[in-house]
């Protein structure tokens, strides 16, 4: 019995040491594997890294090439009754030039509409003279209406000004889907991080919306000057419309006129398919690609008019980004303004600066001029070149 016992006992050893070699030839082929993959892993990584870090390379090359030195340069003087549609980038200023075209031409549709895109009727100050447009040129209506994405030390001065103003993070979401397409990268060319690096690296011609929103805050109060919200506009377009009339003067405008502007520049208008293209920005388009080495047919990705909500960004942005540019209000807007949101700074112009008969545009009011700033701007009479 013994002996049969060792014989068994000697078969299983056998036996297990077959499995044992088996096991070990198949642990030792998947850690080579996974050796393998953590390589390929690596290079993947990195490979994603160098494309992320050549596509914001390839942003801030390509929107240096946005506009021309002649256009930036222009020492534009404008009329007293001019006015500016100003905003950084993606914050409503297309919104707002609608706005302001249908009011002037009171907003009767076959009028009201009659251009192919509204950087046509509006020109959009530092693109103007490269889309061959003149900024002393006349235009419909009653008021000269301009685009502008400068800064209030930037801008041209003796007009008036209407400030449109968005939430950053609202902000920050709209260019990030709107900006690189614009350039001609791809969705997957740059991550959320990726783009706020390339932001806060100075990637926008526009520079950063902190500062942009600083210095117009800080005119908040000149009577030329008028702030309108975005979450305003979506939230009593009526209302904002005919803040927006008293401004330029034409508080008078009759009822039916208000209501047609209203309609005229309602999302579900410009943004349905037949109107879209009006709101494109396929003109200045047709002359900025091919400066950026790409060709001028280029279609856009991106419609111009897309979502019109209020509070994307903070559903849809990684917790980290929203973090981020949180954390850069506090550290530019707080102590200049107060606010430790963009929520209180909406709140606080509310309260502080409501329009009245006294602040609404007169053609014989003393005008604020380039006497506003000390700081040389480039489209004021005062510029000495580029900025």
């Amino acid at each position: 019995m013994r002996v049969r016992a060792t014989l068994a006992s000697a078969s299983v050893v056998a036996a297990l040491g077959l499995v044992i070699r088996s096991l070990t030839q198949v642990l030792h082929r998947l850690r080579e594997a996974e050796a393998a993959g953590a390589a390929e892993a690596a290079r993947a990584d990195a490979e994603a890294a160098r494309k992320h870090e050549l596509a914001c390379e390839l942003l801030t090359l390509r929107n240096l090439l946005i506009s021309t030195p002649a256009s930036v340069e222009t020492r534009f003087v404008p009329a007293p009754s001019d006015v500016f549609v100003v905003g950084y980038p993606r914050c409503g200023t297309t919104w707002v030039s609608q706005i302001v075209h249908a009011l002037r031409t009171g907003a009767e549709v076959e009028k009201t509409m009659a251009f192919g895109e509204i950087s046509e009727v509006v020109p959009w100050d530092v693109q103007a003279e490269a889309c061959g447009q003149r900024l002393n040129s006349p235009q419909v209506g009653v008021s000269r209406a301009f685009k502008s994405h400068e800064t209030c030390e930037a801008i041209a001065k003796g007009a008036r000004y209407i400030y449109v103003a968005r939430d950053p993070v609202d902000a920050f979401l709209s260019c990030y889907e709107h900006l690189p397409a614009y350039a001609n990268l791809l969705p997957g060319d740059l991550e959320p991080q990726q783009f706020a690096d390339a932001l806060f690296a100075g990637a926008a011609r526009a520079g950063q919306i902190w500062p942009h929103f600083l210095g117009w805050w800080k005119q908040r109060r000149n009577p030329d000057v008028l702030w309108v919200f975005y979450d305003d506009l979506h939230a009593d377009l009526p209302g904002c419309i005919a803040r927006v009339a008293e401004f330029l003067g034409l508080a008078e405008s009759e009822p039916a006129t208000l209501e047609r502007t209203a309609a005229l520049c309602s999302f579900d208008f410009m943004s349905a398919a037949d109107n879209a293209p009006h709101f494109d920005d396929h003109f200045v388009r047709g002359h900025v690609l091919p400066r950026m080495g790409l060709p001028r047919d280029l279609p856009a990705r991106v419609s111009k008019v897309c979502h019109g909500v209020v509070g994307r960004g903070a559903r849809e942005l990684p917790a980290g980004v929203v973090e981020r540019l949180a954390a850069r209000w506090a550290e530019t807007m707080v102590s200049e303004t107060g606010c430790s949101s963009y929520s209180e700074l909406r709140e606080a112009y509310s309260h502080e600066r409501p329009l009245t008969p006294d602040t609404a545009y007169a053609p014989d009011r003393p005008r604020f001029s380039a006497s506003w700033f000390s700081l040389p701007n480039s489209l004021s009479p005062a510029s000495s070149g580029s900025h």
